[in-house]
């Protein structure tokens, strides 16, 4: 048997390609941080107001004037991704595990007769792209996918194997963005203290999707179209570097009540994306036809706008209460040509893609609060915070809000030691679609995350 690919296969892998640079995934990129500190995260992130170990690096560099002491500080998580798919009305529950190290850092307080003066220095994974996706379903709506053959007479011609078929997709991504970062703060006055740091920024993405498409109940059936089964395997390795900065201010109002503004300057992120496609064909009489749809490199850059954020705390002693808030305006977002390449037929592409940023983004106003309780008479302090992300679509219903949950603790094992835990149930649901599986998906995401780690003063 002869088989022939029509364009089809072949224009579709090419524009993934070429096209894997959409707006939603430019936004996917930095939406949604994660942050870093044990502290931190065991109190819904709600520590632009606080900011009082090493972390205030990434939450607001003028928090780390606080610090009583020099420190050294590090952390690991571990993750279980639950996904819930729903697709050609059937459900599927699958769910997936990572363990990763999580950051280091050390902040040094200089001696100063009076004021403060401390600079950090350290690496972060502030954004996981961890992601896990599995469904299967019959589906009865067409997806276009046709193949060139040659029939019994030598004739050529376009058949169709688009619907009436078991698919099966699994969909997995790994990865994050870090920074080293080298920042620090200095006290202006009794009660108001300023802070820089500088982010070095890099990291990675895996991408990967398998569709498996099968004839189970033999609807292609008749030479030369008789279809058993199809496979697609998609590979995208997304390399990040760029550099940013973020400026902090720390206002004491009085001895209980301080106040956090921090602002992350408009940041350009370079990518370099590597992709690799190919594509498994199956016929009833065993002939297999393999074929490589494409691979090479890309690269690219995107502008991030500036992001607003600011919080509150209140310290009553036995009792800390903090709360805080995280603006960014999605729609500004934008393609950029990296420097030293020309422009080209494939930027002029890229670059007219963002039109559809203020089409289909929003700004987002996320938000949080959180509380610590000192146990009397012990190195106990208990914790706990709540979160809301919303979606950064336009009209986007609540449900695809994300809502986190968080508990955790830390405990003084001595006056120079101390141990932290933190524990977050985040919450939300997703729709998906591709042009292999019409119809989408819908998901409903449960994520269990839990961070360990450790400080040392002296």
């Amino acid at each position: 048997m002869n088989t022939h690919r029509i364009f089809f296969a072949v224009t579709f892998i090419i524009t993934v390609a070429i096209s894997a640079q959409t707006p939603e995934e430019a936004v996917h990129f930095l939406e949604n941080e994660s942050g870093i500190g044990v502290k931190a995260q065991a109190m819904g992130n709600s520590y632009v107001g606080l900011a009082n170990d090493y972390s205030a690096i990434y939450w607001n560099p003028a928090g780390l004037t606080q610090l009583k002491t020099s420190e050294f500080t590090g952390s690991f998580y571990h993750m279980i991704f639950n996904n819930e798919a729903n697709f050609a009305e059937n459900t599927l529950l699958e769910n997936q595990s990572y363990t990763k190290f999580k950051s280091f850092g050390l902040a040094y307080k200089f001696p100063t007769s009076r004021g403060s003066l401390v600079l950090g220095f350290g690496y972060h994974r502030f954004k996981d792209y961890d992601d896990f996706l599995t469904f299967n379903g019959f589906n009865t709506q067409s997806n276009r996918l046709e193949f060139e053959l040659e029939d019994e007479k030598g004739e050529t011609g376009s058949y169709p194997f688009d619907r009436d078929v078991l698919q099966t997709e699994q969909v997995n991504q790994e990865g994050n963005l870090s920074s080293w970062s080298v920042g620090g703060g200095i006290a202006m006055s009794s009660n108001f203290s300023l802070g820089m740091a500088v982010n070095f920024y890099s990291g990675s993405s895996q991408y990967g999707l398998d569709l498996y498409q099968d004839d189970i109940d033999d609807v292609y059936y008749q030479f030369p179209a008789n279809f058993n089964s199809y496979e697609l395997h998609e590979s995208i390795l997304s390399q990040f570097s760029g550099w940013g900065v973020k400026l902090g201010g720390l206002f004491e109002l009085n001895r209980d009540i301080r106040i956090g503004l921090a602002v992350d300057l408009p940041t350009k992120l370079k990518v370099l994306e590597t992709y690799s496609s190919h594509d498994v064909l199956t016929f009833d009489d065993e002939f297999i036809s393999e074929m490589d749809l494409g691979e090479g490199e890309w690269e690219y850059a995107i502008k991030y706008p500036i992001k607003f954020s600011g919080g509150i705390s209140l310290d009553l002693r036995q009792l800390l209460l903090t709360t805080s808030f995280e603006y960014r305006d999605w729609t500004q977002v934008r393609f950029d040509v990296p420097t030293g390449y020309d422009l080209n037929d494939d930027y002029n592409d890229l670059l007219r893609e963002n039109h559809f940023f203020s089409d289909t983004f929003r700004p987002v106003f996320s938000y949080g609060g959180g509380g610590e309780f000192r146990v009397p008479g012990t190195g106990l302090k208990l914790r706990g915070g709540y979160r809301v992300v919303p979606s950064p679509f336009i009209d986007a219903e609540k449900s695809l809000d994300r809502r986190y949950m968080s508990g955790g603790f830390g405990y003084d094992i001595d006056r120079n030691t101390s141990l932290h835990f933190s524990y977050t149930r985040g919450l939300w649901e997703r729709d998906s679609i591709d042009m292999y599986t019409p119809g989408g998906t819908h998901e409903s995401i449960q994520t269990h995350r839990i961070l360990a780690g450790i400080t040392y003063r002296f």
